[in-house]
């Protein structure tokens, strides 16, 4: 019998793979250079409020949604604001992620330290890796293709997310 289960050799597409690598270093030096801007100020209001207990994992998550962002909040911010609340947010320049909140009525500010910016650090050092190989004279082996792959098509959700929130 035929065994019809197809190997796909990566190594044979390492030049593509390496043009491709471009993208995940784009959106690492975007983040990277986010580090270093000042953090933009857009006024908005609470327009809705959602939280959620997930049992498997014992944590509940709570979410503010605004005019044109939402983000994840610490239990003491959420349980602060109140749909119809008029608040500035503090944002990174490129990915409008939330640092800080002020409440414009009290004037109280909030730091928001869920810290989802270690993840973002991780991403920064995950998406900057295919600079160290694009550089490389000679072909990528099959398993450092794969993981580039992986990287490339990882990094795409990222870089399509930078475009549309900065094209608006």
């Amino acid at each position: 019998m035929y065994n019809f289960k197809m190997k796909l050799n990566f190594s044979k597409y390492s030049k593509q793979i390496k043009i491709f690598s471009i993208i995940p270093v784009l959106v690492g030096l975007a983040n990277l250079v986010e580090c270093f801007l000042p953090s933009k100020q857009i006024e908005t209001f609470v327009v809705t409020k959602n939280s959620s207990y997930r049992a498997k994992y014992d944590t509940t998550t709570y979410n503010l949604y605004f005019e044109n962002n939402n983000d994840q909040f610490t239990e003491e911010i959420f349980n602060k604001l109140q749909e119809g609340d008029e608040v500035i947010l503090h944002v990174s320049y490129f990915t409008e992620e939330v640092s800080k909140i002020t409440n414009k009525n009290t004037q109280q500010t909030f730091e928001n330290s869920t810290s989802e910016i270690y993840f973002k650090y991780v991403f920064t050092i995950i998406f900057l890796v295919p600079l160290v190989y694009i550089f490389k004279k000679k072909s990528l082996s099959a398993k450092q293709s794969k993981y580039l792959v992986f990287i490339i098509i990882f990094s795409i959700i990222s870089f399509y997310r930078l475009i549309k929130l900065n094209l608006n």
